[in-house]
């Protein structure tokens, strides 16, 4: 099982502006060669006990080489992950050009104290060099590197357990900022929930629909959906690709949006469900988002498995379950010139719920969404079994929370 909460460098951060030593090599009589800008970063460092993956991020010159002077720290392409082909385990040497994404990976360490290695970045005449450890068995009872989302205050996170069978990661941008944290269901295959902020500046614009659907480079290949070519019929029909995250929520860049296409974000949904009722709800969510009254709103989209029946098979031909129901909950942060919610320290609240087999049926997928489809945050916790918007009341201290999350108080202003 992996460890319970990832914030690993998901985005492909090549070609990334990072501070880093630059060195330029002269030839003779006075002729220079251009200079070659060479940096390197790993976001957690030192590196946990346990066998780990995660994105280097580095920039270099057209061509480049890549070697680790240690055989327990091995460098591989995504491309190699996403196709499973015999290079994904690694080598302690790889070559590339342009802005290939590239990910380290560190083997498990059985000894009882940290080990170093070193990854040398080779472009041109050009060197850099990033040092690189390891905790060992003492250690293993430390926090292993990455920081947790929930330490960190991140407003849109539900509550996790460490008994439940699920782990949580953090797909982030290419500027280091989260994009969205998953929570994976490795028996059904799907993210029980995906949680993010969403804003103007964060939705964007003009990027467009990538369609770029791939596997994220968390998990191995074995571990989650390949929705590379749709699902394929299980015991009940055809389902649609599901968004969690929508891909118009992430307009910014090409490469942002391709995120929202990882098989981690999707699920199968009934096609009349996907594109009638729930697509209304995921524009009503962009419309709240970008008010000028919105600062941020922090949204939890996810599914319940309970009691489910069908499945999928995905293109790997790998049972994928149909979720039962589906919900969105919604704390609003408004800006700092409003003064709509000053009892709750500007925060509001509603959550949506919607059986997936009723609301795919003749009559049910053609209704327009209504605020009085909307529920409490407090009323959706009860259904699910768990508590959402977990750091709130570090935020705002308990009593107020509670008010945010029993009260539909975003219905009751009339502003979502």
């Amino acid at each position: 099982m992996f460890a319970k909460l990832h914030s690993i460098l998901l985005a492909v951060l090549l070609g990334a502006a990072l501070a880093g030593t630059s060195v330029s090599c002269s030839g003779g009589d006075g002729d220079k060669e251009p200079e070659v800008e060479l940096a390197m970063r790993l976001i957690t460092l030192p590196l946990p006990v346990d066998s780990y993956k995660q994105m280097l991020s580095y920039s270099a010159g057209e061509e480049w080489t890549l070697t680790s002077s240690e055989d327990w720290l091995l460098l591989t392409k995504i491309s190699s992950i996403i196709s499973g082909d015999e290079d994904a385990a690694g080598s302690t040497s790889i070559s590339g050009t342009g802005s290939e994404a590239v990910v380290v990976i560190s083997l498990a360490n059985a000894e009882e104290n940290t080990r170093t290695a070193q990854i040398t970045l080779a472009s041109g005449k050009a060197t850099k060099v990033l040092e690189v450890s390891q905790k060992g068995t003492k250690d293993a009872n430390i926090d292993t590197g990455g920081s947790t989302a929930i330490a960190a205050g991140w407003l849109e996170l539900p509550k996790t357990t460490e008994t439940d069978g699920y782990d949580a990661y953090t797909v982030r941008f290419a500027n280091h900022r989260r994009n969205y944290t998953f929570y994976w269901d490795y028996d059904n295959l799907v993210s029980q929930w995906v949680a993010y902020p969403l804003n103007s500046s964060l939705i964007g614009s003009g990027a467009g629909r990538s369609n770029a659907w791939s596997m994220c480079p968390l998990l191995p290949s074995d571990k989650q959906q390949n929705v590379s070519t749709g699902y394929k019929d299980g015991n009940n029909g055809w389902y649609a690709r599901g968004h969690q995250l929508p891909s118009a929520d992430r307009q910014t860049s090409f490469a942002d949006n391709a995120q929202t296409f990882y098989g981690v974000n999707m699920t199968p949904q009934n096609n009349d469900f996907n594109g009638a009722l729930w697509a209304s709800l995921e524009g009503k969510v962009r419309e709240w988002a970008k008010k000028t009254y919105t600062d941020t709103l922090y949204v939890v989209t996810g599914c319940v498995t309970t009691g489910a029946q069908y499945y999928v098979l995905d293109a790997s031909f790998r049972r994928v379950t149909v979720p039962t129901g589906y919900f969105k909950a919604l704390l609003m942060h408004e800006n700092s010139s409003s003064s709509k919610y000053t009892s709750t320290e500007g925060y509001a609240g509603c959550a949506f719920f919607f059986d997936h087999e009723e609301y795919s049926a003749p009559g049910k997928y053609n209704a327009s969404l209504d605020m009085d489809m909307s529920i409490s945050i407090s009323e959706l916790e009860n259904i699910l079994g768990y508590e959402l918007f977990v750091n709130l009341p570090a935020k705002i201290g308990s009593d107020k929370a509670t008010i945010v999350k029993s009260t539909n108080t975003a219905k009751e202003a009339g502003t979502l």
